[in-house]
C-alpha cells in the first residue's frame, strides 16, 4: 500500500533500488538509483514552485552532490515537456555521460552540426536551446581532438554499465528503441531521399519526436523496470511499440514496474505491450499533461490502465492550478474580468518506489507519494 511520504530526505541504501518519478502538469523526470549513491536522470522538469530542475533539487535534499552522484543523463526525445532544465542538470553533473535518441529531426540535427562548426542555424526554442546548451557543454569537456558527440541510443544498445563508472548493483540499462527502421527513416529524410513516384514501393514514414522516443529496460538481480518515454504505437510493426514487442518475442522477462508512455494516452497504449512485456499487477506510474483543453490521462485512460493493474499512481492529477499573482489587485482584476482562468502547470508531485535488491523481483515496492501524487484508483473514485 502507498504511504504519504514523510521522509523525503532519507537516501536509499547502498544496495537499494529506487525509481523516483516527478511530474507537474507539464513535464516529467525520472531518477534511478544505480547503487552506492550513484544516479541516472532520465528527462527533466522543473519544480512548480522553485523553478529548479527536479533532479538537482531532490538529490540535494538527500545530501548528495549532483556533480559526482549523477553518472548518466538521458533525454528520451526533444519535446519541451521532457527536457525543461536538462542542460542545467548536465552542466551540473560534471561526472555524467549524456545520451539521446539517434533518430532526430532536421532542426535537432542542425544543432549537433552547430556545436561542431561553432555556428547557429536556428533562432532557438526551448527544446532546441536545451540541445544546443548540452552540445556546448560536451564541447567544453573535450580536451583533445576527439569528436564531440552524445551517446546515441538505438534499440539493443546498452547505456549502463559504462566502463570506469561505479556499478554496485550490477545494473543493466538497455535501449529498446528507436528501432532500426525509425533510424533509417530519419536518415532518409535528412538526406532528402525522394525517389520518383513511379518507383515508390513504400512510403517513407513521417516520424515525430514521440515516434522516436527512447524506451529503456532496466534490470538488476531479476528486478525489471520498463521506462516507456513517450513512444507511440504505429501501424507498421517495424516502428514504435510493436517493434519492441516483436523484438521481445521468446524473452521470458516481464517488467515489474512500468512508467506508462505518453501520459497514459491511447497513442502509447497497446494490448500486446501489457500482455507480453509487463507482469500482472505491475507497479505503474503516470505523469500528467495539462495544456489548453488537453488533459491526460483522461478518466477513460485511467480506467483502461486500472483494468491492467490496481497498482497505478499519478505523479499529480491532470488538473490545472488556480491563477495566482503576487499583486492581489491584479489577481482580483483578472478573476473579475474572466469567466475562469487557470495557471498551467497546476499540480506537482513525486512518486517514489524503493525495494531492497535482495527481495524477490515480484515483491511489492514500498510506494511513497509526495506533493500532489495520488493513487490512480483514488483519483478516479473522487473524480467520478
Amino acid at each position: 500500500m502507498p504511504s504519504n511520504g514523510n521522509n523525503l530526505t532519507v537516501a536509499p541504501g547502498s544496495r537499494e533500488l529506487e525509481v523516483s518519478v516527478f511530474g507537474p502538469g507539464f513535464g516529467e523526470c525520472i531518477l534511478l538509483h544505480l547503487g552506492g549513491g550513484n544516479w541516472a536522470v532520465i528527462d527533466s522538469c522543473l519544480d512548480a514552485t522553485t523553478k529548479q530542475p527536479a533532479a538537482l533539487q531532490y538529490l540535494s535534499s538527500l545530501g548528495a552532490n549532483p556533480a559526482t552522484s549523477i553518472q548518466l543523463v538521458v533525454a528520451t526525445h526533444w519535446h519541451d515537456d521532457h527536457v525543461d532544465g536538462i542542460s542545467r542538470v548536465f552542466e551540473t553533473a560534471t561526472s555524467a555521460i549524456f545520451a539521446c535518441t539517434s533518430a532526430v529531426k532536421e532542426p535537432d540535427f542542425k544543432e549537433v552540426l552547430a556545436a561542431w562548426t561553432g555556428t547557429r542555424f536556428l533562432p532557438g526554442g526551448s527544446g532546441v536551446d536545451e540541445l544546443h546548451s548540452i552540445m556546448a557543454e560536451l564541447k567544453n569537456r573535450t580536451t583533445d581532438s576527439r569528436c564531440i558527440a552524445p551517446k546515441l541510443a538505438i534499440a539493443g544498445r546498452v547505456l549502463w554499465p559504462i566502463s570506469g563508472k561505479p556499478d554496485p548493483l550490477e545494473m543493466s540499462i538497455k535501449c529498446l528503441s528507436p528501432s532500426d527502421a525509425a533510424v533509417l527513416a530519419t536518415i532518409s529524410r535528412l538526406k532528402g531521399v525522394a525517389p520518383a513516384s513511379s518507383k515508390i514501393r513504400r512510403r517513407l514514414p513521417h516520424l515525430l519526436e514521440n515516434d522516436t522516443s527512447i524506451v529503456l529496460s532496466v534490470e538488476a538481480a531479476g528486478h525489471r523496470i520498463l521506462l516507456g518515454g513517450d513512444l507511440h504505437v504505429k501501424a507498421d510493426r517495424s516502428l514504435g511499440w510493436l517493434a519492441i514487442v516483436d523484438d521481445h518475442v521468446g524473452v521470458d522477462a516481464r517488467h515489474h514496474t512500468f512508467k506508462v508512455p505518453h501520459h497514459g494516452s491511447p497513442t502509447g497504449h497497446h494490448e500486446e505491450v501489457w500482455d507480453k512485456m509487463v507482469a500482472d499487477q505491475t507497479c505503474a506510474v503516470i505523469t500528467p499533461f495539462v495544456g489548453g483543453s488537453v488533459r491526460l490521462p483522461s478518466i477513460n485512460d485511467c480506467q483502461r490502465i486500472l483494468s491492467k493493474t490496481q497498482n497505478a499512481y499519478l505523479s499529480a492529477p491532470p488538473l490545472p492550478g488556480k491563477f495566482r499573482d503576487a499583486n492581489k489587485a491584479v489577481e482580483r482584476t483578472v478573476q473579475e474580468a474572466t469567466r475562469s482562468v487557470h495557471f498551467v502547470p497546476g499540480k506537482y508531485g513525486h512518486v517514489r518506489l524503493r525495494k531492497d535488491l535482495l527481495e524477490a523481483p515480484d515483491a511489492p515496492w514500498r510506494v511513497e507519494l509526495f506533493g500532489s501524487a495520488v493513487s490512480m484508483a483514488d483519483y478516479v473514485r473522487t473524480t467520478n
